[in-house]
């Protein structure tokens, strides 16, 4: 549910932005703002959400358009991967007992379906 919210506003801004060579402080403080209530709506921490916010600003604010990107995807690109950093960054495996059932603990966002997962994952012990 959170990152769907966020999904949506950065797709209407990369819209917005559509033909400008440079992304200005103005559009990017705008954008910014959208993603700062995306996040607080979805119950992320307020001081998460303001450096996650601070590093997005300071990586996007003056940078060049890569060559193959608009800048709209250019930001985009910025908050995903400040989204991977602020989550870990790298993938983890779970690591199986051997004699089942291997307990699994999901933690979640309230209303992002867990629930969902727990009854696929009873499916297969």
């Amino acid at each position: 549910m959170a990152f769907e919210g966020l999904s949506e506003k950065l797709q209407a801004f990369t819209r917005k932005l559509k033909g400008k060579a440079r992304i200005t402080e103005a559009d990017l403080n705008e954008m910014l703002r959208e993603v700062k209530l995306a996040l607080l709506e979805a119950d992320v921490n307020f001081k998460v959400v303001k450096e996650f916010i601070n590093n997005i600003h300071d990586k996007a604010l003056g940078s060049d358009v890569l060559k193959s990107l608009t800048p709209g995807q250019q930001v985009v690109k910025i908050v995903k991967d400040e989204l991977v950093e602020l989550l870990g960054g790298v993938d983890s495996k779970i690591a199986f007992t051997p004699n089942p059932p291997t307990v699994i603990m999901l933690v979640g966002l309230q209303g992002s379906r867990k629930n969902n997962y727990s009854w696929k994952a009873r499916q297969f012990t």
